[in-house]
């Protein structure tokens, strides 16, 4: 299915059937080796959007990847992460060995009910670093993890998902101890403030994910849909991010507007209209404003 020229994929299963990737899914959940996905995948993948989190372990080979507007040549002893509605596309250079896991956050929601996968593990989020070097060590310890649940997935139990649930939350605690060591992140606690803020920034992602009409624009829109006042919406997002509640909104569209730019051949016009702006002019001031540059100037840089 395409979404505004973009592949969009709801389901892993459709996913899979696109790339030609024979893969068991459990229920939303699905793990697999990388060179098993190699013999059919495509060597370049068009842009595409996907409703559900994705983790490769690389063991060998090497990709250039594209995550929303950021690009990073993956190799060996490399972990790579990639959240709910990135725009993602790649050029395959070497085939790439070691495991990749697929997951919805349904499925995960399960048994972590008050958990949010994007406020919980920071490398998940829209403008985070999609991927970390890790030592051999750290590989050979994960490796041993993925191997598990490999095996786990060929077995026939009864409670087979409740256990790759455990396993998912392991990798995932484990990878965030990598992530805050090689990048410095904090934790996040949830008192009321960021709440209210985790419903804003996944309000802000409901923009992105549907080709629905009635799109959120300004602060009071979205402030109304978590029902508290304007001014106490700016003042929680200004206190935990040290940003307004409009120029998240506005950080959010222009990351948009860089992926569609930068991995997409789709006209300044058609991408002013995709993003909901009045007109392409007005599009073209908001990057310059925000860059100092036009959008054909960021697309040729």
């Amino acid at each position: 299915m395409k979404i505004d020229d973009i592949y969009t994929f709801s389901k892993i299963e459709d996913y899979f059937n696109f790339i030609n990737f024979d893969c068991k899914v459990f229920d939303g959940f699905s793990i697999g080796k990388l060179e098993d996905s190699a013999i059919n995948l495509p060597k370049v993948m068009p842009p595409y959007r996907k409703r559900f989190f994705k983790i490769m372990l690389i063991l060998g080979g090497k990709i250039d990847m594209k995550n929303n507007s950021e690009e990073k040549h993956l190799k060996q002893n490399m972990l790579f992460f990639s959240g709910e509605g990135h725009i993602q596309s790649w050029e395959s250079i070497k085939p790439l060995s070691g495991y990749i896991i697929y997951f919805t956050s349904d499925f995960y929601s399960v048994v972590h009910k008050k958990k949010k996968l994007q406020s919980g593990f920071p490398f998940f989020t829209q403008n985070a670093s999609m991927s970390i070097k890790i030592t051999s060590e750290e590989t050979l310890h994960l490796k041993n993890t993925f191997e598990n649940i490999i095996q786990l997935s060929k077995k026939n139990l009864i409670n087979k998902n409740d256990i790759f649930r455990s396993y998912l939350n392991i990798i995932l605690l484990e990878s965030y101890n990598f992530y805050e060591q090689k990048n410095g992140t904090s934790s996040v606690t949830q008192d009321s403030d960021t709440r209210i803020l985790n419903q804003f920034n996944e309000l802000i992602e409901l923009q992105y994910n549907t080709n629905k009409e009635n799109v959120l624009k300004s602060v009071k829109e979205f402030a109304n849909s978590i029902a508290i006042h304007p001014t106490h919406l700016n003042y929680v997002v200004k206190n935990l991010t040290g940003k307004t509640a409009l120029q998240t909104i506005h950080n959010r569209r222009l990351l948009e507007a860089k992926s569609l730019l930068l991995q997409t051949s789709k006209t300044i016009s058609e991408i002013a209209y995709d993003l909901h702006f009045d007109n392409p002019t007005h599009f073209i001031r908001f990057v310059k404003k925000k860059t100092g540059i036009t959008p054909l100037q960021l697309r040729n840089t």
